[in-house]
């Protein structure tokens, strides 16, 4: 009964600092209008902070990686969790734009080891438990999203000052990493010819699967960074309706990724990962033709409701094909493709935007996601080797 009450405490632990990182990202994200009036920077400005935190978070991911091999991930997640509270503080309290870059590099850091650290402990409560779990992880996360943008747009509507709103938000984060941390599973690689050279990794399953990663991030980064300003700047919605794109886009995330544990286990996952991936198509579509708010705000639950599943599905086949002494350097190594995904996303849509045509900027997305449809049978194989091992 211990080992089961332990595995319980765990699973609470790691869904509490999936939904940190959630809160953290929506609470700084969907307030991009009010860091646009404050330091007077336009798209292209904004778009240089995005792309340099995607750059900055890959290092975080490598650093979360070296820690769990010589630590543990435990450690490396707890490190991270407790960053990016600090990174939310700075970018809070920054007095002018060199500071404010300064702290999203520090944001930056924390947010690549938090996805990498969170990843890493999900596959393993998962592979603990013996059944799929861990797009719930990921839906702990959209949670905390939807949270994060309705806080954003009441502190925006109330005119709380930015550096207060990031620093409840930052006070938050530490105090329930630090009573979560104790019961994050502590388990050590031990495999020096990985780290040494990276031949014992198998790379087809993290270049299949960290490519499914890039493209989903590619669109995930590109619409919670860009949904308020599109209804703000494009559809004229007002600063306290702007953030509710990025809540319904969490809302469909959520649905997705609840009922997505369930799905995989009825139907196999090449089938939720087609369905998926079409259903996110049909709602990016709406977005780009979308005439008014309340048309894109239904568009984007619609992209999280397809595509949110990709993520969580992603982590959990790639470590359903890898040695178990290796899936926590594996997962910080194909956690990069989420940065270059975001890059790729929020870089590309960002340019669109500096130009002027930020309603076609969501085409890009719209032309890249089919491309996953490409690799939907792959996910067929991770899912016979699951059900394999658990009937072992």
């Amino acid at each position: 009964m211990s080992r089961v009450n332990e595995l319980r405490r765990a699973r609470v632990a790691v869904a509490a600092g999936f939904a940190l990182q959630g809160l953290v990202f929506a609470a700084i994200v969907t307030q991009a209008p009010r860091l646009k009036d404050r330091f007077d920077l336009g798209d292209s400005g904004l778009t240089g902070i995005l792309v340099l935190v995607a750059v900055v978070s890959g290092v975080g991911s490598v650093v979360a990686g070296t820690i769990a091999e010589r630590h543990t991930s435990a450690a490396a997640f707890r490190l991270a969790l407790l960053t990016i509270g600090l990174g939310a503080l700075l970018v809070g309290v920054a007095p002018n734009l060199p500071a404010l870059v300064a702290a999203f590099v520090v944001y930056g850091l924390g947010v690549g080891a938090v996805d990498a650290g969170m990843n890493m402990q999900g596959v393993r409560v998962q592979r603990a438990y013996g059944r799929s779990i861990m797009a719930s992880f990921h839906g702990m996360w959209s949670v905390a999203g939807i949270a994060g943008a309705l806080y954003a747009a009441g502190v925006a509507g109330l005119e709380v000052p930015f550096g207060i709103s990031l620093a409840i938000v930052a006070v938050l984060t530490w105090v329930v990493a630090l009573l979560a941390a104790p019961h994050f599973l502590r388990v050590r690689e031990r495999d020096p010819g990985l780290s040494a050279k990276g031949l014992d990794l198998p790379w087809r399953p993290v270049l299949v699967f960290g490519l499914v990663v890039l493209l989903f991030y590619s669109s995930d980064t590109g619409i919670l960074t860009w949904s308020s300003v599109y209804l703000k700047d494009a559809l004229h919605a007002s600063r306290s309706v702007a953030p509710l794109a990025y809540g319904a886009y969490q809302g469909g995330a959520l649905v997705s990724r609840f009922g997505g544990d369930v799905l995989v286990r009825r139907v196999g996952a090449p089938l939720v990962v087609t369905a998926g991936t079409v259903t996110g198509i049909v709602g990016l579509a709406i977005v780009v033709v979308s005439p008014v708010p309340v048309t894109a705000i239904i568009g984007f639950f619609i992209v999280g409701l397809g595509l949110a599943i990709l993520a969580p599905l992603s982590f959990a086949a790639l470590a359903g094909a890898v040695p178990a002494r290796s899936v926590d350097v594996a997962i910080a190594r194909m956690n990069i493709a989420n940065y270059v995904g975001a890059i790729l996303g929020g870089g590309l849509i960002g340019a669109a935007a500096s130009s002027g045509h930020l309603r076609w900027a969501f085409v890009i997305p719209l032309v890249l996601v089919p491309v996953v449809l490409l690799f939907a049978r792959a996910y067929r194989t991770v899912e016979d080797l699951h059900v394999d091992a658990a009937a072992g």
